[in-house]
């Protein structure tokens, strides 16, 4: 069903902003607990972080394929050391700064292989260019308690997708708590690098959305929970379940509208049903 736009800002521009890992991209994750020395697959991100108070993502700006490229007797700590720039938090339970965040990673006894095990699983099941490394520091216990890693592909039709918001006068942005490194890849789809806000924790996708409000019509479309102040600071929140069919009810309540396929996204935004792309 297309949505009904306010009356008093009908008028403005389009402007379309995207999470991507569960949004633009199928997402395989693997995290592999440090405490109880175990591999998960397909954990969702935002929800282990939530798991306690204190966590907090940390989002190394680092090539996984490097990563695996080094010793994997290395102190993890020595990650700190290839990193271009400042040590940066993509997400956390509670306020958790990056100072506190480095004292815990070099303070860890863990090493790279513990690191390298998740990339080495997730690079073997998505060949393709966008992985993205992690780790989990919990600030409660001053340990770091998961690395991660994630590997994506784009979901069926998404290209055919980003031509039909072009051609409705769409501008697209992308606001994700991936690493700017792996969302450069995104420029293969057409997006814009000025476009794309990276490491964008739940307040810093609601301020995009907030900015680009002063001068656009603005659709928040993302499929986690650190979409909702987006979702809500938006003229329409769009939530996908395309990646997880059973998100929880604080999500759906802060969303508009809910699409079960990227490609239903044109139509809800007003192209006509009978110009749908691939939908069953």
């Amino acid at each position: 069903m297309t949505f009904g736009w306010d009356e008093a800002r009908r008028s403005l521009p389009l402007a379309v902003v995207f999470d991507v890992a569960g949004t633009l991209l199928r997402m395989y994750r693997v995290a592999n607990d440090l405490q109880e020395r175990r591999i998960i697959e397909h954990v969702v991100t935002a929800d282990l972080i939530v798991e306690g108070l204190g966590r907090a993502l940390v989002v190394p700006q680092a090539d996984p394929s490097d990563l695996l490229g080094c010793s994997p007797d290395l102190p993890l700590s020595a990650i700190l050391d290839m990193l271009p720039g400042e040590l940066q938090i993509s997400c956390s339970s509670s306020p958790v700064n990056p100072g506190q965040a480095e004292d815990i990673i070099r303070r860890s006894t863990a090493t790279f292989f513990d690191l390298q095990v998740t990339c080495s699983l997730v690079m073997e099941r998505c060949p393709g260019p966008y992985h993205t490394a992690g780790l989990v520091v919990d600030a409660s216990v001053g340990v770091v308690s998961h690395t991660l890693s994630t590997g994506g592909v784009p979901f069926p039709g998404l290209r055919d997708v980003l031509d039909d918001l072009a051609g409705m006068g769409a501008e697209i942005y992308v606001a994700s708590g991936d690493s700017m490194r792996s969302l450069s890849h995104l420029s293969s789809l057409g997006f814009r690098p000025d476009h794309i806000h990276p490491v964008a924790d739940p307040r810093r996708k609601e301020e995009v959305v907030m900015a680009l409000k002063e001068n656009y019509r603005v659709v928040m479309v993302g499929d986690g929970l650190n979409d909702m102040l987006a979702f809500r600071a938006a003229d329409l929140g769009v939530l996908t379940i395309q990646q997880s069919a059973c998100p929880s009810p604080h999500l759906l309540s802060a969303a508009d509208r809910v699409i079960r396929d990227i490609r239903e996204l044109p139509i809800v935004l007003g192209k006509p049903s009978g110009e749908r792309k691939g939908l069953p």
